[in-house]
């Protein structure tokens, strides 16, 4: 299927599906991206888009579920932890595989920029930060304070050139472990157990813990702190969101108990490091 005349157009976004879309207009830091469209995508049932000579790059971040993608280079199955390059003028085909797919999506406009970065990259590739990716522009697209977007756009863009200027070879159980991560993310407000992780990576729990301790330094349970006291940190600082609601996103449903643990972590309570 070398000629793109002999790829299909197709669009088909089933009524479960539902698609965020952050636009240009609304969002002008996009433009320093080269972006003109960008998108949160949490897809369930009938989804298929195929382009046959895309007017524009696309990357597309896989958070949750699978992704069947066809190009020229032949088809696979694309897992969470992983970025999808599609340059521009080049023909695909996507489609969901698993019962619901997690994406992150950027359609960047050719020129200089983007058509240097992009040139000779694989199809797909692992990459650490998908759920960073899914969070900044998710806080982007929810936030109603424009002035909050700039410093979560800096951040969005250095996950973003991060994913693309690291070339960081992986195991398959260091994968795993990644991609457990990122499900521990998503649900920060969860009540984790070590047991609850060793299901989903199919691992036994003295094993997960020896493998959190390789990829980590810390055992699962210390990792899972360490996420939540982060993403407490980056609410904190860009959102203006109360105490208690941070404690709730990231599984303190107590806000004392979330204060007493933020201050055992970063040294201060999370009052004061908002204020600083």
């Amino acid at each position: 299927m070398s000629n793109n005349n002999e790829w299909l157009e197709a669009l088909v976004i089933g009524p479960k599906c539902d698609e965020r879309f952050v636009e240009c207009d609304n969002t002008p830091e996009l433009k320093r991206l080269y972006c003109a469209l960008s998108g949160v995508s949490n897809l369930v049932g009938s989804y298929k888009v195929a382009r046959a000579n895309p007017e524009w790059h696309a990357l597309v971040y896989v958070v949750g579920g699978e992704l069947d993608l066809q190009t020229e280079s032949g088809q696979q199955t694309v897992s969470p932890c992983h970025l999808v390059t599609l340059p521009a003028g080049k023909p695909f085909i996507m489609d969901l595989k698993a019962e619901n797919l997690d994406i992150v999506w950027f359609h960047l406009d050719q020129g200089q920029h983007w058509d240097v970065l992009l040139k000779d990259r694989p199809d797909v590739e692992f990459c650490e930060v998908t759920q960073q990716i899914y969070h900044s522009l998710s806080l982007i697209y929810y936030e109603p304070q424009s002035a909050l977007h700039k410093p979560v756009f800096i951040q969005l863009e250095n996950y973003i050139l991060d994913s693309l200027n690291s070339s960081k070879a992986r195991s398959h159980e260091s994968q795993r472990i990644w991609q457990l991560q990122q499900e521990l993310e998503k649900r920060l407000h969860f009540n984790w157990t070590v047991d609850a992780m060793a299901a989903i990576a199919n691992y036994s729990s003295p094993h997960l813990h020896r493998l959190f301790q390789r990829e980590f330094n810390r055992s699962p349970v210390q990792h899972l702190i360490h996420l939540r006291i982060e993403r407490a940190k980056y609410l904190l600082t860009h959102t203006d969101w109360t105490l208690e609601q941070i404690g709730e996103q990231i599984g303190y449903s107590d806000v004392f108990n979330f204060s007493k643990r933020f201050k055992k972590s970063v040294g201060i309570a999370p009052g004061l490091f908002r204020k600083s």
